[in-house]
């Protein structure tokens, strides 16, 4: 596995994922629909948040399981935790540096559908 260094848009908040990349995923629920994300799931002991934990704001909706986290300087969102897995991440890969998604496969996820 490689280390992949990540930030939101202002930098307040950076963090390190650790991740081969077994495929990325798109969800259809009314938020990841908006926000457009790519993401990639990770175990929370592969996600370190370096700096910023103090202008992360979170956002639950719906059965409030899932925490959406938004910078509040410059309101991008660099991850979540999980609803039906919440020991993981699904980190938006657009937020990770030097990154280039292109061959890896997207799968997408119905969260539309999701109880």
């Amino acid at each position: 596995m490689k280390t992949y260094r990540g930030s939101c848009h202002c930098r307040a908040v950076t963090f390190e994922i650790e991740t081969d990349f077994p495929e990325l995923t798109t969800c259809d629920c009314s938020i990841c629909r908006r926000k457009n994300a790519l993401m990639v799931k990770v175990h929370e002991s592969q996600m370190n948040i370096l700096t910023g934990k103090d202008v992360l704001t979170t956002y639950r909706f719906h059965t409030h399981t899932a925490q959406h986290y938004f910078c509040s300087v410059c309101g991008i969102y660099p991850f979540h935790r999980k609803r039906v897995t919440p020991d993981h991440f699904g980190v938006n890969v657009y937020c990770l540096e030097g990154f280039d998604p292109s061959g890896i496969s997207v799968r997408a996820t119905d969260g539309v559908g999701m109880d």
